[in-house]
């Protein structure tokens, strides 16, 4: 009997006192060392905490260290027509912006959040809306490989929700196919594939002559002064502009706000928004297949 409850006591012991192994580490000393692309750990006795990636798999040595993602990164350039008639000149118009219309939370599917203070820069690096970019396979491009919002600036550039960095994606390098959505405008995407890596940042320019962009002239409208925009009109973002896409913006004449019937993107759903810009692009539309957006 005796021993029976000395093997009872050291059992209810043992559960006691078991533990589970946590993934930390206490040393006497360390550091963190971090850049834009990886953060490092380390403490005394567990230096070999090298990371090794080929843009594909990564394999990371040592207890201590994190998992560490490396992101392609991509500097894209587009024009809307919309706020650059507004603007009547080759910086786009950010009245959505100064008058505090345009939302801190992306319109697009993945409802991304910036900070309030994003919205307070002016000049060539105002924001002047939302865009949707997605990268494609380059063996098919109706294919999307993965998508993201960003913010687009006055002078064409667009950049990641701080509104200053490049675009980042967590996929590997390789080659892909680039498009970018707006809400009332026609989407457009590159005329070839493109080379994408982990170290630098590619700069895609689709506003700086047709042949940038798949179906060459049909896909944007000539602004002049060098610049191609994308195409005004879609309300109904069906990728064509037709007479539906008037007839639902003359139902909205008079409305104020972040609309997507507000063609030239000053605040006002007007007359000028039909005249000057529904009318003019009636049958034109998207030259790619848009799916699995």
């Amino acid at each position: 009997m005796k021993q029976y409850i000395f093997i009872l006591t050291l059992f209810f012991s043992g559960s006691l006192f078991s533990q589970t192994l946590e993934r930390s580490v206490i040393g006497s000393s360390g550091t963190t060392l971090s850049n834009a692309n990886a953060s490092l750990d380390f403490t005394v006795g567990e230096l070999a905490v090298a990371t090794l990636s080929n843009g594909t798999t990564t394999l990371n040595q040592g207890f201590h260290q994190e998992v560490i993602t490396l992101q392609l990164k991509l500097s894209l350039v587009v024009f809307l027509q919309g706020p650059l008639v507004t603007s009547g000149t080759v910086i786009m118009d950010d009245s959505l912006r100064s008058n505090s219309l345009l939302p801190i939370t992306s319109p697009y599917a993945d409802s991304i959040t910036s900070e309030t203070t994003v919205f307070d820069i002016t000049g060539t690096n105002a924001i002047i809306d939302w865009v949707w970019i997605s990268l494609r396979d380059k063996n098919d491009p109706t294919v999307v490989l993965a998508s993201q919002s960003g913010l687009l600036q006055a002078d064409g550039d667009i950049v990641s929700v701080n509104g200053t960095s490049a675009l980042e994606f967590d996929s590997p390098s390789d080659s892909y196919y680039i498009a970018v959505n707006h809400r009332n405008h026609v989407a457009v995407m590159s005329a070839n594939t493109v080379a994408l890596n982990t170290s630098t940042a590619t700069t895609i320019d689709l506003s700086d002559a047709t042949a940038s962009v798949f179906g060459g002239s049909n896909s944007v409208v000539n602004m002049g002064n060098g610049v191609f925009a994308m195409i005004a009109g879609d309300f109904d973002e069906n990728g064509q502009i037709q007479n539906t896409d008037t007839n639902a913006v003359i139902q909205l004449l008079g409305i104020s706000g972040y609309s997507k019937a507000d063609m030239d993107m000053n605040g006002q759903v007007q007359n000028s928004d039909i005249n000057s810009i529904l009318n003019t692009n009636i049958g034109k539309g998207v030259q790619f297949t848009v799916t699995n957006e």
